[in-house]
């Protein structure tokens, strides 16, 4: 090797370097901070979020599923007996059950007011229509848990 081409070597190592840090700062200078999945408005009411990505496609995801998997990354706690949630984040449905937990959703297709609503944001959500292993989720949209009293 000669002078001039080790030289030019150096030049080429050296912008492929430049252009790689360069390339590295832009990336994550624009990435921005995601918006949690789980968010626990209040003690008694957790909101859970879906998108396009976090059902890669999946049309028949269901919450109960969802909620596992939120379960195994420590995002959420959660139990359940006989097809029903029990506990959530170490609330539990009292043996009277005076009050539980109640499922609500922004999914017109799966809410009915008429069975009742909740408000989360100055916006109306219904009840859903069927229970965490059996609702079908669909990207964008807000699964609400609300510890409701009934007396």
């Amino acid at each position: 090797m000669n002078i001039t081409t080790n030289v030019t070597f150096k030049k080429i190592l050296s912008l492929i370097v430049i252009i790689t840090t360069l390339c590295s700062v832009l990336m994550f200078t624009s990435c921005e901070k995601a918006e949690p999945l789980v968010i626990e408005d209040s003690e008694n009411c957790i909101v859970i979020k879906t998108t396009e990505n976090v059902l890669d496609g999946n049309k028949e995801m269901l919450l109960i599923d969802y909620m596992k998997d939120l379960k195994k990354k420590g995002e959420l706690e959660y139990s359940t007996k006989n097809g029903m949630v029990t506990s959530i984040n170490g609330i539990e449905n009292p043996a009277d059950f005076s009050k539980c937990w109640m499922l609500f959703t922004s999914d017109s297709d799966n809410a009915n007011s008429a069975w009742g609503t909740v408000e989360y944001k100055g916006k109306e959500y219904g009840s859903a229509i069927v229970g965490a292993e059996e609702l079908k989720l669909k990207p964008d949209q807000l699964y609400i848990w609300v510890f409701k009293s009934f007396s």
